[in-house]
């Protein structure tokens, strides 16, 4: 068995996902069962991409920023109330729509800079960000939010590459450290954490130095980038002296990296190898904690794979999937090993033979218990059966653009009507998960509609 004591729940309330648009009833249920399962620590980040500053609403408007803002604060309550640690999300320089001058914005000529930046060498620019985050730490001990950790991550959202700022990675831990500093006020003993995505090589080396020479002993732990296809992060990377190992998990995939099943669209993501080589590989490598980083409630069976496997309570995913299928689809006996045994092929989805799927789906699914939790299983095997159909045929007959078209509304009615979604965006949008045959399929719909203007036009 293994047991890692730190296991985060990092689950931004964004881009249109499960968390966003969960009311405080359904965001509880949720976060007990990942308590259930073995989570005890959540975390959250305060995205401003497309949103005015909340601080500045003289005519007390409440739009989608004070919308957004209120949810996460909620959100946090809740976990607090569950008993969760509570850890907050950091990218520093990213500021509100409405407060982006040119006069301040950052360099962001290297790709991994983006977001609504600011550079935070010019004073005041500086003083912006650090009243933002005044203002959030505010918001949140007002609200009763106990935040026990701060986590902090350079990219995706963030960065500046002026000369100024130059290296960016210890501009961005001196900012760190003087935001920690401000957040020790309202929360006394506040942890300093750090989040190595897509962190180099460079960045470490560069790091560690500094946090060495000038900063010994600040940052409490720093969860290291895991990329895809991989089971472990690169722990050969230099870390400043007296911060933990951690990692950072993405759970949102299956087991393979390629090709892509993540964030939804293909249905709900389940890796029960990759999670286990995983939690084997954490373990061994000493890591102490993780964030495991999920965009909705699509990874269900993740959260509960993963958590399972590092609480101590599971050894083997098949175990998992068996308490899985007991607590959630009613089954017993046989059932058990017969719907994680079903679970277990979609770690390959694009492999799974979905004939031999629907035969045993169809035989388990008698007696079982229906929730959405069945309901977007059984999703993804109609996923898969419409794709599949579409690759066999050669021809753009009426049956293949038939499966096409079914592949479409049960993308649909997974979103809307099993997970309750709306306007997904960003990477969450199923534009960016389109199926190989998509760019034929849509020039045969830009073809037709183009015949049907002819012909009106000629009539």
């Amino acid at each position: 068995m293994i047991e890692i004591a730190y296991r985060e729940l990092y689950a931004p309330a964004h881009f249109g996902n499960s968390y966003e648009v969960m009311y405080p009833g359904e965001m509880r249920e949720l976060l007990a069962e990942a308590k259930f399962w073995g989570f005890n620590a959540y975390g959250d980040w305060f995205d401003a991409a497309d949103l005015r500053n909340p601080a500045n609403n003289p005519r007390n408007e409440y739009l989608q920023p004070q919308a957004f803002r209120d949810r996460k604060v909620s959100h946090f309550r809740t976990a607090g109330e569950l008993g969760f640690d509570l850890g907050l999300v950091l990218t520093p320089n990213h500021v509100y729509l409405d407060q982006l001058r040119e006069d301040l914005r950052a360099e962001t000529t290297d790709e991994r800079y983006f977001g609504q930046l600011l550079c935070p060498s010019k004073p005041e620019a500086r003083g912006i960000i650090l009243e933002n985050h005044r203002y959030l730490f505010e918001t949140l001990r007002d609200a009763g939010v106990a935040i026990g950790s701060l986590a902090a991550c350079p990219y995706d959202y963030g960065g500046c590459g002026c000369e100024a700022c130059r290296p960016w990675i210890v501009t961005f831990g001196k900012l760190c450290l003087e935001i920690a500093e401000l957040a020790e006020e309202y929360f006394p003993g506040v942890a300093a954490r750090l989040v190595g995505w897509w962190w180099t090589d460079e960045d470490h080396a560069a790091f560690t130095a500094w946090a060495d020479g000038e900063a010994p002993g600040r940052f409490a732990s720093i969860a290291r980038y895991i990329k895809y296809g991989q089971c472990a992060p690169n722990t050969s990377q230099p870390i400043p002296r007296g911060c933990a190992s951690f990692a950072f998990v993405h759970i949102g995939y299956a087991d393979a990296a390629t090709p892509r099943d993540v964030y939804g669209p293909w249905g709900p993501t389940i890796a029960p190898n990759r999670l286990a080589k995983t939690a084997s590989s954490l373990c061994e490598g000493g890591v102490q904690g993780y964030m495991a980083y999920s965009e909705g409630a699509f990874d269900d069976v993740n959260k509960a794979l993963l958590a399972g496997l590092t609480s101590g309570r599971f050894g083997q995913p098949r175990e998992v999937l068996e308490a899985y299928a007991e607590r959630y689809l009613g089954a017993h006996g046989t059932g058990r090993t017969a719907w994680a045994e079903w679970m277990m092929q979609w770690g390959e989805p694009f492999q799974t033979n979905t004939a031999e799927a629907r035969r045993q789906f169809d035989r388990l699914v008698k007696g079982a218990r229906r929730t959405w939790r069945l309901e977007q299983l059984e999703s993804k095997l109609r996923l898969f059966e419409a794709h599949n159909e579409v690759k066999h045929r050669s021809a753009w007959d009426a049956e293949r653009l038939a499966a096409a078209s079914r592949f479409f509304a049960e993308q649909e009615r997974l979103q809307r009507g099993i997970w309750g979604l709306g306007l997904v965006r960003h990477v969450l949008n199923e534009r960016f998960h389109r199926p190989d045959w998509y760019a034929e399929w849509a020039a045969l719909q830009s073809k037709g509609q183009a015949d049907t203007a002819t012909a009106v036009s000629e009539a």
